[in-house]
């Protein structure tokens, strides 16, 4: 038998091991946090991703381990929340019993520098449980983030609030940048805004788990708390960087040797369960092979901060502005000198208070003090004084100041403390427009140009909020319709594009088109109506595509016989073998067009004697398929379709069929344009009497298929007034059109599917593209945009999923008033038939076709679906550039890598602003304004 393996025993520590026994800290390092250098935050670039969660397996025993995850928008150890600018001097001004006063070792602006940081995410705190937090080390030399991660808890005795850190600087001296932060700020307003419940069932806490760049790894930090629960004294920080929990790296605060402690077992089971796996089977676990899910899905429900000092709005950059942008104000000169004396308040200066209303500056009220700022222009930053005034409603806590807006001067008041110039803000924002350009890279940039005047610029995470901030009160407005095609375009053009954020980052105000309201109109009478196609049988469809096919393959074989040369006795062998499969290939075809021309005969005999003339068996033998014009076979090949009879002929052709038929002559050929496929069969034909009985069939069966979709005629009903006016912030829904909602998107009970994806793996004798797999798994399903033939966005909105007809169609019939005469869209062959069983009264004129781009894609579609088939009718169409949607899409493609690491609020934004400045483009350059 094989030595029996003994397990090996992990190492207990002693309960009362603390942080500061993991290691001496060095002195250098408690010498440098004493630093006074002031230097905007900056951190490395941090990419989050959901922790995959991987099926339940039913034979999980659950254990007794709860785990406690911090509810983070990041998972990163951000706050949740808008930390308070911190009047540093009232701090220090108040009674010993109250607050004590800000060490000698900090001044007031490295606490306003890492206040700066923790509200632009650029320092981490969060939430742990009860009086505990999890906070991020700092460096005050540098003004950074460090990367490492400590407990803290405090204590109220009274009035006195009493922390205790656990950092190295709070361990050397007792004092630190996160005590008298959290003293200079209310706990409770941090605790309250964390959405982290405190749990005494709870052991360990995963607060952050972010994903490697170019990596499957991800690096997870747990905070345990220890066997006895002596406070943060018995807890420990346990991080993990790998895919799998059964491998990567492993690393305890409490114990050098890793994975052999008491806390790196629990941190262990506790990632087991968040993915769904036994901690027994770890070994034979291959996470490549798990089915994860990203369903379940939780995240803030509100945008993060208060906003900016500077709340007027901001005029667009010079280079984008319209004719019909208003001058808001005369637009000033780019700001780049030092200002001589202090920047003023004005009676425009405002504080940006939490509650529903701005403070504003009031000169009876007194109290004017100046602060030192720093100002950022596209060249250089430099230091400046600004004039500020206790805010009444929220100074008495610590919080606010009322600033000066400063829009006049060119400059961007963020928080009293940073203060950007228009000039910069817009650099970026062409920038980002024009080219792939990240945050990050744009730094870079600044860096090297600001290395020119001795200085350096923000740091990433600092701009990147910044920069945020101030789109909020850009003038982007009347930018997203076109002057030609003006505010209801004839023909739109809708397509999907992937530019998604990760699933992770989805939060319940996300609100497409797609979802219904309380007040959503209900039609119960509408239910899936069958046998749409013009040629009812199925296997007659069938029958009839297959001769087609057969018939052209029959003739190819011929043609390519005849151009053989017979000079030897070889070549005549091969002509003869030639012969025996040709005569094969004949005897099938006669089958099946017998059977044909008998289904066909009950149909319509006209339609019988007209398939026998071009594909019978005389027509076989006296002409080659090429001789046999296009019109027929295409003729016959759109009404075997697949597709509705609705679709080859919709509302406003059938009325002007009825109008050729009652009078059916050579010079009222014209009507039938609606109807390609008729209209060049009659023109190729000699005879248009013979055919007239044809065209009365195809009007009787069309009639009948408009008739059974048109269940329920009553119009959706258009939302109160007041609700009109009353838009949702799209910052917050993702749903952004140049026409506001007018209807709910209605409910129709009786199809069960009616919300539902479709399977993008279905085929048969359906279109055999139907919905390809668009976005990756862990994103959302991206975009959709509707455009204009002239490349004009109209509007778009985020798809929680993944790309459906839903979105289309719910798009429309909440926004527009009358459904648009064209709708291009590369699933359109779907999509006519999905709106037409709904709503087939606002979309009866409506044609659907896809554009001449995805046509290929299309191969079991007929030509009754393209775009191409009715611009060879229709010369009114030929203009239509039916590839003005990809041009945008290709555009989007800059800021695709960007979004995908954005959280859902700046992805939007984002989203928007690119979109305004490439309309704006369009516009100046097309003349289309």
């Amino acid at each position: 038998m094989p030595p029996k393996k003994h397990k090996k025993r992990a190492l207990v520590l002693d309960h009362d091991f603390s942080d500061e026994d993991y290691g001496e800290y060095p002195t250098q390092l408690t010498e440098e946090v004493k630093k006074d250098v002031y230097q905007s935050p900056t951190k490395k670039i941090r990419v989050y991703q959901k922790p995959q969660v991987g099926r339940k397996n039913p034979n999980t025993t659950r254990s007794n381990l709860t785990t406690h995850l911090a509810s983070d928008d990041e998972w990163g150890g951000f706050p949740l929340f808008d930390p308070p600018p911190l009047d540093t001097a009232d701090v220090a001004a108040q009674a010993p019993d109250e607050e004590p006063p800000i060490s000698n070792q900090i001044t007031d602006q490295q606490l306003a520098c890492y206040r700066e940081a923790v509200s632009a995410r650029a320092a981490g705190l969060t939430y742990i449980e009860d009086r505990v937090m999890a906070v991020e080390g700092w460096n005050l030399q540098k003004g950074t983030a460090t990367g490492l991660w400590y407990h803290l808890e405090y204590l109220k005795d009274g009035q006195k609030l009493v922390v205790g850190c656990c950092c190295p600087a709070s361990l050397q001296d007792n004092t630190c940048i996160h005590q008298h932060f959290l003293r200079a700020v209310n706990p409770d307003h941090i605790r309250g805004q964390a959405h982290a419940p405190a749990s005494k069932d709870s052991r360990v806490t995963i607060f952050l788990r972010q994903r490697i760049l170019e990596t499957d790894d991800f690096f997870t930090i747990f905070s345990v708390r220890g066997p006895q629960d002596l406070g943060v004294k018995g807890r420990a920080m346990v991080t993990h960087t790998g895919s799998s929990p059964a491998g990567g790296s492993w690393h305890c605060s409490k114990s050098h040797s890793g994975s052999k402690c008491t806390h790196v077992p629990a941190a262990r089971k506790a990632l087991c369960g968040l993915l769904g796996l036994r901690a027994e089977d770890l070994e034979d676990t291959i996470t490549a092979d798990l089915d994860f899910d990203l369903s379940d899905i939780s995240s803030l429900e509100m945008i993060t901060g208060t906003g900016s000092v500077s709340y007027l709005p901001v005029l667009p950059p010079i280079t984008a502005m319209l004719k019909s942008d208003i001058e808001l104000y005369p637009r000033p000169h780019p700001f780049r000198s030092r200002p001589t004396s202090p920047l003023p308040l004005s009676d425009t200066s405002t504080c940006p208070c939490p509650g529903p209303e701005r403070a504003v500056f009031n000169r009876a009220a007194g109290g004017i003090v100046t602060r030192t700022c720093r100002v950022y222009t596209l060249l250089e930053t430099f230091e400046a004084e600004v004039q500020l005034q206790p805010c009444p409603n929220c100074y008495q806590h610590g919080y606010h100041y009322i600033g000066p807006d400063l829009r006049d001067l060119g400059l961007f008041n963020y928080n009293n403390t940073t203060l950007v110039s228009h000039e910069l803000m817009d650099e970026y924002t062409i920038a980002f427009s024009s080219s792939e350009t990240l945050f990050s890279a744009f730094v870079v940039q600044m860096n090297h140009r600001y290395a020119n005047s001795k200085t350096s610029f923000m740091g990433a995470d600092l701009f990147r909020e910044t920069w945020f901030s101030f789109m909020s009160i850009q003038a982007f407005e009347n930018d997203m319709q076109c002057a030609r095609c003006g505010p209801y375009p004839e023909t739109v053009i809708w397509d999907g594009v992937t530019l998604a954020f990760h699933k992770k980052h989805l939060s319940s105000t996300l609100a497409p088109p797609t979802i219904l309201h309380p007040l959503s109109f209900r039609r119960p009478l509408v239910k899936r109506v069958k046998k749409q196609q013009t040629v009812v049988d199925p296997m007659l469809r069938k029958k009839i595509r297959k001769v087609l096919e057969m018939f052209t393959k029959s003739n190819s074989r011929r043609q390519q016989e005849s151009d053989q040369e017979d000079d030897d006795t070889l070549e005549k062998a091969e002509v003869n073998n030639g012969e025996e499969e040709t005569g094969g290939a004949e005897e099938g075809l006669s089958g099946e067009v017998d059977k044909v021309r008998e289904g066909l005969h009950v149909l319509c005999p006209a339609l019988e004697m007209l398939f026998l003339d071009k594909f019978g068996f005389r027509a076989r033998a006296e002409t080659p398929m090429k001789s046999v014009p296009r019109a027929y076979s295409r003729f016959f090949l759109q009404i075997a379709a697949e597709e509705s009879a609705a679709q080859l002929v919709i509302e406003s052709a059938l009325l002007r069929l009825r109008d050729f038929l009652s009078d059916p002559r050579e010079a009222n050929l014209t009507m039938l344009i609606g109807i390609p496929g008729l209209y060049k069969l009659l023109r190729a034909h000699n005879e248009i009497k013979s055919l007239v009985p044809i065209a009365k069939w195809i009007e009787e069966r069309a009639t009948s298929v408009h008739a059974a979709l048109s269940a329920d005629k009553r119009p959706i009903p258009l939302i109160s007034s007041d609700s009109a006016h009353e838009q949702p912030d799209w910052r917050l829904t993702g749903c952004f059109y140049s026409l506001g909602q007018i209807r709910y998107r209605p409910h129709y009970p009786s199809l069960g599917d009616d919300l539902k994806k479709i399977d993008s793996s279905r085929g048969g004798d359906t279109c055999g593209k139907y919905y390809s797999e668009y976005g990756e798994r862990r994103l959302t399903g991206g975009i959709m945009v509707v455009w204009c033939t002239h490349s004009v966005a109209y509007g778009f909105h985020s798809i929680p999923s993944s790309e459906g007809r839903n979105d289309v169609f719910s798009a429309l019939v909440t926004r527009w008033p009358v459904a648009p005469k064209r709708i291009v869209y590369d699933f359109a062959c779907a999509l006519g038939p999905y709106c037409m069983l709904r709503e087939p009264e606002f979309f009866k004129d409506t044609l659907f076709v896809i554009d001449n781009f995805h046509s290929k894609g299309h191969t079991k579609c007929s030509p009754a679906a393209f775009l191409k088939e009715y611009s060879s009718a229709d010369l009114n169409l030929i203009s239509i550039n039916s590839s003005a949607g990809e041009s945008g899409n290709s555009a989007l493609r800059r800021i695709r890598k960007g979004v995908s690491y954005m959280t859902q609020d700046h992805a939007i934004i984002y989203t928007k602003v690119f979109l305004s400045m490439w309309n704006r483009s369009r516009m100046i350059k097309k003349r289309l304004q």
